[in-house]
């Protein structure tokens, strides 16, 4: 038996060693040199497709962005608090070369690993909370009346004292220079109360409050129909529903004042549009234009290109063609760094939101209420030119993976 036992360990040890050896060696030396053929499409035959680059020559660099953004600010920040580097430099990729060591070694042990999907699929049967639900061969789960969602793992939620730990701290920054920080929770297409993700967010809330930081909680309304089907970000109207909510709450803590009314879903029209979503496959949504007259100074940038616009609501906001099926529709649509100035509200508010892609939309929306709003998806070199041109206020907003990998946090 122990004969029987050791040789089974070994036969695993050398597919697990040697699969790893395979593919990196292949990716390395053929596929990132330009060489693809019968040979690489056999060590990858189960490798996903978002793994092939594409080119795109007309990318720019994210601080072409931060340039054109700190033209607009009145002030610059002197010194930096937040030691943060867009595009990385020597001596962080000195300080960071065994993160970078450990994080190839877990992409080819995980994404890269051959079999890895089926690998991953018996991982979630055995460690996912829905056991009854369908997962499909992408990975995804089928939660019914067409409505998809990742999965998560039990233990994705075991950092959010770190997460906790680190608002903290930013608080006590943005204390000593007068700006009050709060916390945004949104909901996630999981809605089931007894659900181990909407447990975990409700520590968090409970945490976040017992440091002084106000939790705006948006996750008691929950529905599947908040959501696209085939991706598990909240559809457009959604994001006017949460911006309006978030008002109503700013108003309640600080006496901003803002016109929650402009983020009335009467107050705007609505058009049926087909367009893809998470380069999955096209799905039917509901795009939102405010009826009244709008002037809004835009700057955009995502997927490495600038976008950059002024005069209506509408300037920057549809121009997604149906026929793009490389980009993600929605993500282009509602970019995921953005600089903005209501010309209607000159002595408006001004907002800076930190998170993840749910911002992407939201911080869109929030232009109609708000003077300026800046929004920077988890981290930028920007922010000490925000925070010294002083907002109103600071809003972190996460679904979750703010507090799953709080590491990517800047603060």
């Amino acid at each position: 038996m122990k004969k029987v036992f050791t040789i089974f360990a070994l036969v695993v040890m050398f597919f697990f060693c040697g699969s790893i050896l395979l593919r990196f060696t292949v990716k390395n030396a053929l596929i990132d040199n330009g060489v693809e053929n019968k040979w690489t499409d056999i060590v990858f035959f189960d490798a996903k497709e978002t793994d092939k680059e594409t080119n795109d020559g007309d990318k720019v660099s994210l601080s072409d962005f931060n340039e054109a953004v700190k033209e607009k600010l009145p002030l610059k920040a002197e010194q930096k608090i937040f030691k943060y580097e867009d595009n990385g430099n020597s001596s962080k990729k000195q300080d960071n070369f065994y993160s970078r060591i450990k994080k190839k070694i877990n992409y080819y042990t995980t994404e890269f690993l051959v079999f890895n999907k089926v690998i991953a699929k018996i991982g979630f049967f055995l460690n996912y909370h829905f056991f009854c639900n369908k997962i499909l061969p992408d990975g995804r789960i089928n939660l019914g009346d067409g409505y998809l969602a990742n999965p998560i793992l039990r233990n994705s939620f075991k950092k959010i004292d770190v997460f906790v730990q680190k608002v903290g701290y930013f608080k006590h920054i943005l204390d000593s220079i007068g700006i009050p920080l709060v916390y945004a929770q949104y909901p996630s297409v999981m809605c089931d109360e007894d659900n181990f993700e909407n447990q975990a967010k409700l520590r968090l809330a409970e945490k976040l409050s017992q440091i002084g930081v106000p939790v705006i909680d948006l996750t008691k309304e929950c529905r599947h129909s908040l959501f696209y089907k085939t991706d598990v970000h909240w559809q457009a109207k959604t994001s006017i529903w949460a911006g309006q909510e978030i008002s109503k709450k700013l108003n309640e803590l600080y006496g901003f004042d803002l016109n929650v009314e402009l983020l009335d879903t009467n107050n705007f029209t609505e058009k049926l549009a087909t367009k893809w979503v998470r380069n999955r496959e096209k799905e039917n949504f509901y795009i939102y234009s405010p009826k009244y007259t709008t002037d809004i100074n835009w700057l955009l940038f995502n997927g490495k290109k600038l976008f950059q616009s002024s005069g209506s609501f509408d300037s920057l906001y549809h121009f997604v063609s149906d026929e793009n099926k490389v980009s993600y529709a929605y993500t282009d649509a509602y970019t995921s760094y953005s600089f903005s100035q209501n010309n209607n509200l000159p002595d408006g508010k001004k907002i800076l939101i930190i998170g993840d892609s749910f911002n992407n939309p939201l911080s869109k929306f929030l232009t109609l209420v708000f003077k300026e709003v800046y929004f920077i998806f988890y981290g930028s070199s920007l922010l000490d030119d925000y925070l010294v041109n002083k907002p109103d206020v600071v809003v972190l907003g996460f679904s979750k993976y703010g507090f799953v990998d709080p590491e990517n946090l800047i603060f």
